[in-house]
């Protein structure tokens, strides 16, 4: 079992990963949304979309299974490219929301997160029954995004970030104490911390990446 200060170290190191990524996610977002003619390429071709949103699928639920298994060089490497297929697609939101909505946002954004992660990390409550909730919640989630996109109800996509927002802002909070958890069962290996490290840093990301799509629908300010 690792002591508490070997998962502290640890819990510095995901945030570190987490923070790397979301900087070269925001980097091409905002290279390529000012990149006219790359931009254009990108959102105007079906097959680029799609295939650009393939693999955005296929490196996140590949990091995600084969983690234990690859070398931490080959997990950073799908990491920093999922990041950056990321940034492709959220390069969009600087055509369609206003510069400062997103930057409000995304400070808020940053707000929430670090409280709900302060609060996973520090609460003697056990999260473990909320992960179950908020799997189902989650999975209700998509499905009526889904069904949304042929509805096209603006009322109801409201309503849909409003969920989006309470769901990845408590997921913040559990993913947080299941990473410290899973680290406080460990040996204290440099391959086990390595690994447990870059797997916690992906789960934050996706938790804070979500939680800033939610937030901006919910709140962001349109472009005229």
């Amino acid at each position: 079992m690792l002591s508490s200060n070997t998962i502290s170290n640890l819990m510095y190191r995901v945030y570190g990963w987490m923070s790397m990524a979301l900087a070269m996610t925001a980097a091409t977002a905002y290279y390529v949304a000012h990149q006219p003619q790359l931009l254009m390429a990108i959102f105007s071709s079906p097959a680029i979309t799609v295939t650009l949103a393939l693999l955005q699928f296929g490196l996140v639920i590949g990091l995600s299974m084969l983690l234990p298994r690859i070398s931490f060089t080959t997990a950073l490497v799908m990491f920093v490219a999922y990041a950056v297929v990321t940034g492709l697609f959220l390069s969009s939101i600087f055509i369609l929301y206003t510069y400062s909505s997103i930057y409000t946002t995304f400070l808020i954004t940053g707000g929430m997160f670090g409280v709900m992660s302060l609060y996973g990390y520090f609460t003697k409550s056990d999260l473990t029954g909320l992960g179950n909730i908020l799997f189902m919640a989650l999975i209700g989630l998509i499905i009526s995004t889904v069904v949304n996109i042929f509805v096209q109800s603006s009322g109801f996509e409201t309503l849909l970030s409003a969920f989006g927002v309470i769901i990845f802002t408590l997921l913040t909070a559990y993913d947080v104490q299941r990473i410290k958890r899973i680290a406080m069962g460990m040996l204290a290996n440099e391959t086990a911390l390595s690994q447990i490290a870059l797997f916690g840093a992906l789960q934050l990301y996706l938790d804070f990446i979500n939680l800033f799509l939610y937030l901006l629908r919910f709140m962001g300010r349109r472009r005229n």
